[in-house]
């Protein structure tokens, strides 16, 4: 039996969804990988079109951890059995080092609901909001009710990079939660592109007065891409900057971190990033 997902017009209305729950974790101690045999082969093959060196002695030792073997705690915490989700969308900006598994149905099947899912990668620092958006196109059709984001990187490359790349300092994960539950219009992605440099400042700080109008101060996450723009230029904000290399992760580590206070106060969170390579700067209102 072959299943189908449908789907309908995007209804240009708030979001149905809502952030409820975030959980993160970092992994320090390499995971000692079981070796496949068939490994060294795979990469040297993929790579050798380009003159790309193998990293022989990272393959020999089976370091590093999959994605899969990341995110699967993170979603028995997340999405207990009684409250399934319809959607899971996972962001990566490095490979996984588990080649020929397909990450995000391995994790559907360890989700509750067994979820569509799919993966939103080769966007840099940004992937993470592409799947927002997404996630968020997918809920106004009305086919989503919960649905789950993960976010994983991870440093164990076993091939030299082809381009300058920005690797994180270690392994790490974050699943968010969205659903319909509760007060809606809480959810929203902007995106900026072919943005040079020197007007990021002025974007910056003109979402963040969209976000203030007349009401509390906002309070602005802002990562890698955006570090020095915030501590350079004085925003009507309170301004949170990610500490640590962890150019894909770092916001979303402190958002799941300080999430359950800023639910209490009903606070507003603009989250940022900006990546120099594509000239794109995201944001996402929570």
């Amino acid at each position: 039996m072959r299943g189908m997902f449908v789907t309908g017009p995007l209804v240009t209305s708030d979001s149905p969804l809502r952030v409820r729950s975030a959980v993160g974790r970092t992994f320090g101690e390499l995971s000692g990988q079981v070796l496949n045999p068939t490994l060294r082969g795979y990469v040297t093959d993929m790579v050798a079109p380009y003159g790309i060196a193998v990293c022989e002695d990272l393959i020999e030792e089976g370091v590093g951890h999959s994605y899969g073997e990341m995110c699967a705690p993170l979603l028995d915490e997340l999405v207990p059995e009684e409250q399934p989700a319809d959607l899971l969308v996972l962001a990566t900006g490095i490979p996984d080092i588990r080649f020929g598994r397909s990450t995000a149905t391995y994790l559907s099947w360890h989700c509750a609901g067994a979820p569509l899912a799919f993966t939103v990668c080769d966007q840099g620092l940004l992937a993470v909001f592409t799947a927002l958006h997404l996630i968020d196109g997918y809920a106004r059709t009305g086919a989503c009710r919960r649905a789950v984001l993960l976010v994983a990187e991870q440093p164990t490359l076993y091939h030299e990079l082809p381009v300058p790349t920005r690797v994180p300092d270690r392994a790490a994960a974050v699943g968010v939660v969205l659903d319909a539950d509760g007060p809606r219009g809480a959810l929203a992605v902007r995106r900026h592109t072919n943005l040079a440099e020197h007007d990021v400042p002025d974007v910056l700080a003109a979402e963040v007065a969209r976000l203030s109008g007349d009401r509390s101060t906002p309070t602005v996450l802002v990562g890698a891409g955006l570090g020095e723009v915030a501590a350079d230029r004085r925003l009507d904000a309170n301004v949170v900057v990610c500490q640590g290399n962890q150019p894909l992760t770092g916001i979303w580590l402190e958002l799941a971190h300080r999430l359950r206070g800023w639910q209490n106060h009903g606070a507003r969170i603009l989250l940022a990033d900006y990546d120099p390579t594509l000239g794109y700067l995201f944001s996402a209102t929570l």
